[in-house]
C-alpha cells in the first residue's frame, strides 16, 4: 500500500506529535510505501522546533521521501484548517477534531443557526477523529455519521513509562521537588483546558497542605499560554490568593522534548485534567502511561480513555453557550469537587501506588501508536459506507411483508401533537401490510378534555377503531408522540419519539417532567431515535446533548383535501358569513403565547397599520380548551398598547377561542387575505404551511424552522436577529427577534398588492402537494422507523 501523508511536523502541537509518531510507526510496516509533505503552521511565527524527538527518530523522519500529489492509494491529512476535499488518491483520510462539540470557524462569521443538514463529502473521504465527543461534534456540524471514524491517539511506552523508585527520587531531588506533592498539568492554559477550576481548587489545597505544589506546562510561542494564564488568574483569584499561591506554582512555557516532558510526568504525583472542551487530551495518556493517577472531568472526551482504577472523575455538567455568535458545547467541572479529589489523592498513598501499577499496563494494551496505525490501515482498505440519514428519499420502503407499529400519544385535543398523531395514524392505516396499534397517553393536566369534533366523522371513526395492544403482544416499532418525552426503551425492536424544541434547547420544565437531570446522559444511555420536524428543532435537541446521528428531521404535512384554495364565489360566501366584507383580514392561529409567538408584535404593527388602513382587521384564533389563550391575549394587549391604540385595535379585532374542526379551520385560511406570524421560537409552525396550502399570502420570521419549508416566492420573511437570554433559573433560551418596522412594512405591502391571493392560489398548493402532504411525510417516517428491520 502506498500512503502519502500531508501534515505538520516539528511543532509542539498535538497534531504534529500525532503525525510524527504515526509516521514512525508506519515506517516499521515494510509493505508500506510512505511519502510526506510538510504543511505550513497556522501562524507565521510557528517555526519548526528541532529536538522534540531524539536524534535517531528525527533522522528516520527526515528520510521519508517528500512528494506532492503523488498517485498513491491513500492520502492522510494531519493539519489545520481541515481540508475535506478529495485527493488524487483512491481514498482520503482527514484528521479533524471538534473540542467545542462542533466545528468552530474563527475567521469567518457563521450564521448562528447551523441548520444541520449532512454535508456532501465524496464517498472516498473518511474523517478520523480521536474521541466520541469529537465525533459527535463533527456530526453536529453536518458531517455524514458513517464517514466519521473514531481512532484514539496513542503514546510511545518506551518514552512514557514509570521510573523505578530510586530513579524517581534522584530525579525529584535534581528538580528540588523531593519534599513536595506535585500536581501536574500540560496544555495551552486556555479556559477550555480547565485552568480556572484548577487555580481555584489549588488555592484551597495549598492552604490545607503546605507541601502541595502545582506545575503548569504551557507554550508561550505556539499557544500564548502566558496571556491565558494571566487572564485566568485575574478572573478567578484575589490579590491575596495570588500572593499566597504564587510561590507554590511553577510555570514552564518553553518547548520541551518528549523525553524531558516524560520526566515531568515521572516525578509528579498526580495529573489534573479539569477539561472544559477537548477532543482527546493526549497529555492524559502520557501521564497515565507514566504511572500517574488522573483527576479528570466526567462526561467529556478524557473520560472515554481512562479507567476508574487509576482515575477520579470530577462532577461535571454538560453546557451549551453562544460564544462569538457560535454555539459551543462543553463540560463544566465543579472546582469544589476537584478540591475533594485533590485532597483524596494526597491522603491515599496506597491508591496512588495502585494507579502506578495499573495505568501503564492499561494504556499499553489499548493506546499505543501501534494500535492507532493498525486502525488507520484497517479503514484505509475498507469502502466508506453510504449514510442512510440524509436524504431520506434514498431509503427503500419495503412493507410487503407484515410489519407492526405501536403509537403511544395524544388524540382528540386541539394540540399540535394530537393533530400530528391523528393525521399520521390515518396515513399509516392505508398500508395493508402495516398493523397499527395505539395507546392513548394521559394529557399533561386533567383540565384538558377530549373533543371528538376536531376531525370529520369518517376520520374519527377510523381512529377510534385502531386496536389496543394486548398484554404480552409486541410490535416492531414503538413511536411516542407526547410530552414530556420518554426516552426509555420499549418492548419493540426500535423505539422512537416525536418531539420539538421551540426555544433552541430542551427546557428544564421538560427535563423535570422526564425526571432526569441531563438530556445528554439520558439519550446516550438509550437507543431511542428522536424524530423532529425542523432543523431549528434538531439543533435544540443537539444543544441539549442528544446524540446527533439519532436525531432525524422529518417535516410536518397537511391534508390537501382539507387545506386548499376555494373558488372566489365560495370565498366571498365565507367572508360574508364571517362578516369580513370590505375588509382586509390578517389571520394568526396559535396559543397566543406572547414570548414565543409574538402576539405583542402583531398588535403593535396592527395598531400602527390601522391609522393608514382603517379597513384592516385582525383575526386571532386561540385554543381556550387547553390553554388560557384569551388571558394571554389580554395581557399582551395591555402590556404592548396604549389606551388610544387599544381602542382603535379592539374595534377591529376578532378573537375566536372555541374549538373548530379541521374543515372550519381551513375556512378561516380560505377567507383571510394574509397570514402573519412574527414568531420568536417555534418547532415547526404548522399554520404557516396550512396557509401556504390554501394559497394565502404569508408573512413570517426569517431564520427559524419555517425556513425549511418556505422560500421567497411563497412568503414574505421578516428580518430577524438570533438572540439568547439566560433566565433567573440559569436556563439559557435561544430565539429570534423579528424587526418590528419590517413587519409593519410587509403588512402594508400585502395590502397594497391586492392580486397576491390570486397569484399564490396555484403556487402555494402545488409546492405543498409535491413535498408536504401527510402521505409524503408518513412515507418518510416509515422509511426511517422500519429501516433495517
Amino acid at each position: 500500500m502506498r500512503i502519502h501523508v500531508e501534515g505538520w511536523r516539528s511543532f509542539p502541537h498535538s497534531y504534529s506529535i500525532t503525525n510524527q509518531f504515526q509516521l514512525l510507526e508506519m515506517l516499521k510496516r515494510s509493505p508500506l510505501e510512505l511519502t510526506h509533505e510538510d504543511i505550513p503552521g497556522l501562524k507565521p511565527e510557528w517555526q519548526p522546533f528541532t529536538g522534540l524527538l531524539n536524534q535517531e527518530l528525527e533522522t528516520h523522519l527526515q528520510h521519508i521521501p517528500q512528494a506532492i500529489n503523488p498517485a498513491v492509494d491513500v492520502t492522510l491529512r494531519v493539519y489545520q484548517p481541515f481540508n475535506f476535499q478529495s485527493s488524487r488518491s483512491q481514498k482520503t483520510l482527514v484528521y479533524a477534531t471538534a473540542p467545542w462539540g462542533i466545528l468552530i470557524n474563527s475567521s469567518l462569521p457563521l450564521k448562528p443557526l447551523f441548520h444541520l443538514k449532512n454535508q456532501s463529502l465524496n464517498s472516498d473521504v473518511t474523517v478520523i477523529t480521536p474521541s466520541e465527543w469529537s465525533r459527535e461534534g463533527l456530526i453536529r456540524s453536518g458531517l455524514n455519521p458513517q464517514q466519521v471514524i473514531v481512532i484514539p491517539w496513542g503514546v510511545d511506552p518506551t518514552i512514557y513509562h514509570p521510573l523505578n523508585e530510586t530513579e524517581r527520587i534522584g530525579l525529584r531531588k535534581k528538580w528540588g521537588w523531593d519534599d513536595y506533592f506535585i500536581f501536574f498539568h500540560v496544555g495551552s492554559l486556555q479556559d477550555q483546558d480547565g485552568i480556572k477550576p484548577i487555580l481555584r481548587a489549588f488555592t484551597q489545597i495549598a492552604a490545607r497542605y503546605p507541601q502541595a505544589r502545582l506545575v503548569l506546562k504551557g507554550s508561550a510561542l505556539f499557544q500564548n499560554s502566558d496571556q491565558w494564564l494571566t487572564h485566568a488568574i485575574q478572573e478567578v483569584l484575589t490579590e491575596e490568593q495570588v500572593a499566597d499561591i504564587k510561590p507554590k506554582i511553577a510555570y514552564l512555557n518553553q518547548p520541551l522534548s518528549c523525553t524531558a516532558l516524560a520526566q515531568l510526568y515521572q516525578i509528579s504525583d498526580a495529573y489534573l485534567a479539569a477539561d472544559v472542551a477537548t477532543a482527546f487530551n493526549l497529555s492524559v495518556l502520557e501521564a497515565a502511561a507514566s504511572g500517574l493517577p488522573i483527576i479528570c472531568s466526567s462526561g467529556g472526551a478524557t473520560a472515554e480513555i481512562i479507567n476508574e482504577q487509576f482515575s477520579l472523575k470530577i462532577n461535571s455538567q454538560f453546557k451549551t453557550r453562544i460564544i462569538q455568535n457560535q454555539s459551543r458545547f462543553f463540560i463544566h467541572p465543579s472546582w469544589e469537587h476537584l478540591v475533594e479529589l485533590m485532597q483524596e489523592v494526597i491522603e491515599n498513598s496506597q491508591w496512588r501506588e495502585q494507579a502506578k501499577k495499573i495505568a501503564p499496563e492499561w494504556i499499553a494494551e489499548r493506546y499505543t501508536w501501534k494500535h492507532t496505525v493498525d486502525k488507520i490501515l484497517e479503514i484505509s482498505q475498507k469502502e466508506t459506507p453510504i449514510s442512510w440519514g440524509t436524504p431520506i428519499n434514498n431509503i427503500p420502503l419495503s412493507l410487503s411483508s407484515p410489519h407492526s407499529i405501536l403509537v403511544e400519544g395524544w388524540r382528540d385535543i386541539p394540540h399540535s401533537y394530537s393533530f400530528i398523531n391523528s393525521y399520521q395514524l390515518l396515513e399509516m392505516l392505508k398500508y395493508p401490510a402495516l398493523q397499527v396499534f395505539h395507546q392513548d397517553i394521559p394529557y399533561v393536566t386533567s383540565d384538558w378534555k377530549p373533543s371528538k369534533q376536531l376531525l370529520n366523522v369518517e376520520a374519527q371513526d377510523l381512529l377510534d377503531r385502531i386496536p389496543v395492544l394486548e398484554t404480552g403482544q409486541k410490535t416492531d416499532v414503538t413511536l411516542r408522540i407526547y410530552c414530556p418525552f420518554n426516552l426509555t426503551a420499549s418492548a419493540s425492536k426500535k423505539t422512537a419519539i416525536f418531539g420539538c424544541t421551540e426555544w433552541g434547547i430542551v427546557p428544564r420544565s421538560i427535563l423535570n417532567g422526564m425526571k432526569i437531570d441531563c438530556f445528554r446522559e439520558a439519550h446516550r444511555n438509550s437507543d431511542t431515535l428522536i424524530i423532529t420536524s425542523s432543523h431549528w428543532s434538531r439543533e435544540g435537541f443537539i444543544r441539549s446533548g442528544a446524540v446527533p446521528e439519532r436525531v432525524v428531521v422529518i417535516p410536518l404535512g397537511v391534508d390537501p383535501q382539507i387545506y386548499h384554495p376555494t373558488s372566489e364565489e365560495k370565498r366571498q360566501e365565507l367572508r360574508q358569513l364571517f362578516g369580513w366584507n370590505d375588509c382586509f383580514i390578517f389571520l394568526n392561529i396559535g396559543v397566543m403565547w406572547n414570548e414565543r409567538q409574538g402576539i405583542d408584535r402583531i398588535l403593535k404593527a396592527f395598531a400602527r397599520l390601522t391609522e393608514k388602513y382603517p379597513e384592516a382587521r385582525l383575526v386571532l384564533k386561540g385554543r381556550d380548551a387547553i390553554f388560557p389563550s384569551k388571558d394571554y391575549l389580554k395581557k399582551a394587549t395591555k402590556d404592548s398598547l396604549n389606551d388610544a391604540e387599544i381602542q382603535r385595535v379592539s374595534s377591529r379585532l376578532r378573537y375566536i377561542g372555541n374549538n373548530l374542526s379541521s374543515l372550519e379551520m381551513a375556512q378561516l385560511y380560505q377567507a383571510a387575505d394574509a397570514y402573519v406570524s412574527p414568531y420568536s421560537a417555534e418547532g415547526f409552525n404548522l399554520p404557516v404551511l396550512e396557509a401556504i396550502a390554501t394559497g394565502v399570502p404569508v408573512i413570517c420570521t426569517d431564520g427559524g424552522p419555517t425556513d425549511d419549508f418556505t422560500n421567497e416566492t411563497l412568503v414574505y420573511k421578516i428580518r430577524s436577529t438570533f438572540e439568547e437570554i439566560t433566565l433567573k433559573t440559569g436556563e439559557t433560551r435561544f430565539f429570534l427577534e423579528p424587526d418590528q418596522d419590517h413587519l409593519l412594512e410587509l403588512m402594508e405591502t400585502v395590502i397594497e398588492k391586492g392580486n397576491l391571493y390570486q397569484t399564490l392560489q396555484k403556487i402555494g398548493p402545488n409546492f405543498v402537494a409535491q413535498k408536504f402532504t401527510w402521505k409524503i411525510i408518513v412515507e418518510q417516517l416509515l422509511k426511517v422507523l422500519f429501516h433495517n428491520l
